[in-house]
């Protein structure tokens, strides 16, 4: 399976899925505090960690559940700490020409990052950045299970650019949505399969400190659920941005870490319909 919405029921095997180009198949976190961040998505997720040296890429950490890779976690250059996701490619280098050739523009050069592969990092543009990764024979990355990479959505003003641009990258096909909640989202697919969604954000409410960006949600574990896991996380240091709230894909909640890097949660297994709660904002930062 790709990275959708289906609902994987925990102790389950993993899920064997094929790779496409285009498809997320791996998240990074860019963090200010390394150690502090460690700390928080081990007791959020059960995460343990390998960590590794490279003279070309430098130290990263690759975070596990249950022995599966499922991120890894770099320490920022800069003051700002960040989910990043990356999209794959059958040839990393050929895909950033090509990136480059629809508008976007190089912010991190290739390289090579044991048991992930070549990646490279492009800011995209509508403004947001999105990393490129050709895997390595070794690669594996969980997907669709607590603790590991459930769904991500591209906030963004220009949404019709980043419709033109990834469509044409990638060749996905899109299917508009519109609620009373999100007005403009649009799911993004390959063949029958949904991979990543568009979230446009409404000029007239955009502040100078609003940014584009990647919203990332990681699974809830069912046997705890959403409110715990925000529980646990403001426990341990983490801010709530949009408190827990039912939806037709999942309970869910936005937070940031420690650090400041904005995530959300979600336990597929309670779809519902659209609560009380207030969604999620993308404009307060």
């Amino acid at each position: 399976m790709g990275v959708g919405m289906a609902v994987v029921v925990p102790g389950k095997t993993p899920p064997q899925w094929q790779l496409y180009a285009g498809m997320p198949c791996w998240i990074e976190l860019i963090t200010t505090n390394l150690e502090k961040a460690r700390e928080f998505y081990a007791n959020l997720f059960d995460w343990e960690y390998e960590s590794y040296s490279d003279p070309v890429s430098g130290e990263h950490v690759i975070a596990l559940r249950d022995g599966f890779p499922v991120a890894s976690l770099r320490a920022a250059s800069g003051d700002q700490s960040m989910w990043r996701l990356y999209l794959a490619a059958a040839d990393c280098a050929e895909k950033v020409a090509e990136a480059e050739e629809h508008g976007a523009v190089q912010t991190v050069p290739l390289n090579s990052v044991p048991r992930v592969g070549r990646k490279a990092v492009l800011m995209g543009p509508s403004d947001a950045e999105f990393g490129l990764l050709e895997p390595e024979e070794s690669w594996q990355f969980d997907v669709g299970l607590p603790g590991t990479l459930m769904w991500a959505e591209l906030v963004t003003i220009k949404a019709q650019t980043a419709d033109n641009f990834f469509q044409e990258l990638f060749g996905y096909s899109a299917e508009q949505f519109g609620t009373v909640h999100r007005s403009d989202y649009s799911v993004w697919y390959l063949g029958e399969e949904s991979v990543l969604a568009r979230v446009s954000m409404i000029r007239d409410f955009i502040t100078e400190t609003t940014q584009p960006h990647w919203l990332l949600y990681l699974g809830a574990d069912p046997d705890i659920g959403t409110d715990e896991l925000v529980r646990t996380a403001i426990a341990n240091g983490g801010r709530v941005r949009v408190d827990p709230y039912d939806s037709s894909i999942g309970r869910m909640a936005v937070l940031r870490d420690p650090t400041g890097a904005r995530f959300a949660v979600i336990d597929q297994t309670q779809a519902g319909e659209y609560g009380t709660a207030a969604n999620y904002d993308p404009y307060e930062d």
